[in-house]
């Protein structure tokens, strides 16, 4: 499935003319890198073909390039890529200058020790939300996720609330493109999606329920004055998080901490 996706909060244009400030090549090389993640941490040419969207040609140059770069590095006894000390550099010194998130953190483990699950903040990246940050509690049950996890825009409570977060114009035109790229195909999933969305509209925050993995999470969205959107969730088991407890309780809770971390990434928004 493909990530490309515009990550601004601003609808996607497609000028008559093309941008001659632009370098596609550069633009590609980022994409690529972009699909690296806690998750996919080893990637072949033809995984990462497929996720961009790319021809495989351009992909073994851009990717060689990363390579001599040092952004890339092959995966020793393995055909893949992983990234390499360049990017690896780039990211430390990106998160060293996050200070507001330092700020952050303390109020998202206190929640997390609270209830003995797990609470983050994110920001939106194509059609994933990525993890800034991420506090857990005790509870051995959580899932093994961690800063630079990518949690699907339209099939998360996270991802939902920055839907709900968001302009009409932008969440009319993710939602149409999502509809194009085959990403909301379930019709009970839709209906549930659109359901929390008026949720959020009333009471501040969604709810999504993972059956299969016995997980519930909640999440609300942080609106910035220049228009950049964060999104902070709560979840973990049912056992530890029942339905009741997170549209009473957890729920509001959320809404609240959204509110509470505005002024503190306002005044950190350049991280």
């Amino acid at each position: 499935m493909s990530r490309r996706a515009n990550s601004t909060d601003e609808p996607t244009t497609h000028p008559s003319e093309p941008d001659r400030q632009f370098v596609t090549a550069l633009a590609r090389g980022l994409e690529i890198l972009q699909c690296f993640d806690a998750e996919d941490r080893m990637l072949g040419t033809t995984d990462i073909a497929q996720m961009t969207g790319l021809a495989q040609p351009t992909v073994w140059r851009l990717c060689y390039t990363l390579q001599k770069t040092g952004f890339l590095s092959s995966v020793p006894g393995k055909d893949k890529l992983q990234l390499g000390t360049a990017a690896i550099a780039l990211g430390a010194a990106a998160l060293a200058g996050q200070d507001a998130l330092e700020v952050v953190r303390p109020m998202l483990q206190a929640i997390a020790n609270r209830y003995q699950v797990a609470v983050a903040l994110g920001r939106r990246e194509g059609n994933s939300i990525v993890y800034l940050l991420r506090c857990q509690g005790n509870s051995p049950l959580l899932m093994n996720l961690r800063v630079g996890s990518r949690i699907p825009l339209f099939h998360s409570a996270i991802g939902w609330a920055y839907l709900a977060n968001s302009t009409p114009e932008v969440r009319d035109q993710l939602l149409e493109q999502a509809r194009a790229n085959g990403q909301l195909t379930n019709a009970s999933e839709l209906k549930t999606m659109k359901q929390e969305l008026a949720r959020y509209a009333q009471h501040g925050f969604v709810y999504h329920e993972r059956p299969k993995y016995q997980i519930n999470t909640v999440a609300a969205g942080i609106k910035l004055a220049d228009g950049e959107r964060f999104v902070v969730s709560c979840g973990g088991p049912t056992s530890l998080l029942p339905t009741p407890l997170m549209l009473e309780e957890v729920g509001p809770l959320m809404s609240q901490l959204a509110r509470e971390l505005h002024p503190v990434l306002l005044l950190g928004k350049d991280l």
